[in-house]
């Protein structure tokens, strides 16, 4: 199914069905030029709409920049199958990836943030994921002061209003609010209602630059790995469970961010001539991967 709310200006091969919803609009995340798009009411009413029109009691929600390779990440469907009752939302805990489920105790804290680039799961546990109000301009203009408008971004949008319509207290008032208690409640919910695989876990294929690690190992940092989500479900659930000694994916970020660091200075160098926001991203990005990929 290829849920949209463009109509498509190729014809799509494959899919039983396409489904062009009304366009709900977009929001931008401040008033500063060059800024990037949310659209998460986009993601909102294009993945509920195709999950309603899905007759399978299963579902694989992914992006359309991205190919599914295998079915290899069944293997990981039972795998961890305790939860802790009072933060379970779902009938089964959804299969996710690391990348970009933030970690809210890293130099991105952003608390109860999810990746949302692909979830395998029960079909009526993903719509409960997103059977979820739209944002409102409240919440978009939210502070116009430090010209940060958005209170949330997407990721925690869905997630923190899922979590809301379901009956949980979450006392989370701003994209990086983390508090203790936003930090605990952010863990326990993410290894009761979640595991979080890789993409080569996951068997998902991304074919667009912006998710080459190695190109941008800086996005990965603040992400948890699969190693990493195992400890928080041994930490909460299963004390017995034996984590993994070494964190292969953690070391593998590691050794392409130390090189980053210094081509990432470079390449601001050479951005700093241009005024425009929009044009000094694509000048360092681009000279960022000439860097990376030599």
């Amino acid at each position: 199914i290829v849920s949209t709310c463009q109509k498509p200006e190729v014809n799509i091969i494959g899919a039983d069905k396409v489904i062009v919803s009304d366009d709900p609009g977009f929001f931008y995340y401040s008033d500063r030029p060059g800024e990037k798009v949310n659209n998460v009411n986009r993601q909102i009413v294009t993945t509920l709409t195709g999950l309603k029109a899905a007759n399978n009691d299963y579902a694989f929600k992914l992006r359309s920049d991205f190919f599914l390779k295998g079915d290899d990440f069944l293997k990981y469907w039972d795998k961890f199958p305790l939860s802790e009752k009072e933060y379970t939302v779902f009938e089964h805990k959804l299969l996710a990836c690391c990348y970009f489920s933030r970690n809210s105790q890293s130099d991105m804290p952003f608390p109860f943030h999810p990746s949302d680039i692909a979830f395998f799961g029960k079909t009526n546990d993903l719509i409960k994921l997103f059977d979820i109000p739209l944002m409102t301009e409240r919440e978009v203009f939210w502070d116009t002061k430090n010209h940060r408008f958005n209170r949330y971004v997407p990721e925690q949008y869905i997630f923190i209003n899922c979590l809301r319509q379901n009956g949980f207290n979450i006392n989370c008032d701003y994209y990086n609010d983390c508090s203790s208690e936003n930090i605990e409640q952010t863990e326990r919910f993410f290894a009761s209602n979640f595991i979080f695989l890789t993409f080569e876990q996951l068997n998902l294929l991304p074919t667009k630059q912006t998710f080459n690690m190695k190109v941008h190992p800086n996005a990965f940092k603040s992400c948890y790995t699969h190693a990493e989500w195992q400890k928080l479900y041994k930490k909460y659930i299963d004390h017995t469970y034996p984590t993994p000694e070494k964190d292969y994916e953690r070391l593998k970020i590691e050794k392409l961010y130390h090189n980053y660091k210094k081509y990432r200075f470079l390449s601001n160098l050479c951005a700093l001539p241009f005024k425009d926001k929009s044009v000094r991203r694509n000048i360092r990005n681009k000279t960022l991967e000439f860097f990376l990929n030599r």
